[in-house]
């Protein structure tokens, strides 16, 4: 409990700095989308964002390196996660960590494929995975994609709660794109919403 208090203190002291201008974060390389920017400078300040992802807003993400940022936001609550659970194609800590705490899973015969392309349901997956683990309660509601009849059952659940709590959206014409790729800057904007959910819960309670 005392550190979610001291990271409340934290948030709000960067949102009062930000709002009067003091905080200016440039992120290296490849800056984001101009409709990420904002979001992507307060997750970085924040300290929510790894080093290594804080580039190339604009590629996809691979299941590994989605692993290292919600570890490190899980981290930034609860500290560090001592267990480990391991598979066989990858040494990663933090795939290890994650898939400890049942964030992740693998492919099928203990296999993990974490240089492979993050697709957007495996990402509604995980960020619900993520939502329980913070004891944040999520709608269940079917979702109304007009291509849910190509999402994977496994994913259905978890697509319907991230359209009905806005935490992930459609690529436009209502359409969801279960298999198409998930970039670096979109993760990070669907982590700060659920941080957001994270919020309202504490200070609604």
């Amino acid at each position: 409990m005392g550190k979610r208090i001291i990271n409340i203190v934290l948030m709000l002291t960067l949102v009062v700095s930000i709002t009067q201008g003091a905080l200016t974060v440039h992120a290296s390389t490849q800056e984001p989308s101009s409709w990420a920017v904002e979001t992507v400078e307060w997750a970085i300040v924040l300290g929510i964002v790894p080093q290594n992802l804080q580039s190339n807003y604009t590629q996809p993400i691979t299941r590994a390196e989605f692993a290292v940022l919600a570890v490190t936001f899980y981290e930034f609550w609860h500290g560090e996660i001592a267990g480990r659970s391991y598979f066989n194609d990858t040494n990663d800590i933090n795939v290890q960590k994650a898939a400890y705490v049942g964030l992740v899973s693998g492919i099928g015969n203990n296999m993990f494929a974490p240089n492979s392309q993050l697709t957007r349901e495996q990402a509604a997956v995980m960020l619900s995975r993520l939502a329980y683990l913070f004891d944040i309660p999520l709608p269940n509601q079917t979702t109304t994609f007009a291509d849910m009849r190509s999402i994977s059952n496994w994913a259905l659940d978890a697509v319907g709660q991230m359209q009905a709590t806005g935490i992930m959206g459609g690529i436009g014409n209502n359409m969801f794109s279960p298999q198409g790729q998930y970039t670096r800057e979109q993760s990070i904007i669907t982590i700060v919403r659920l941080n957001e959910l994270i919020m309202e819960s504490i200070f609604s309670e």
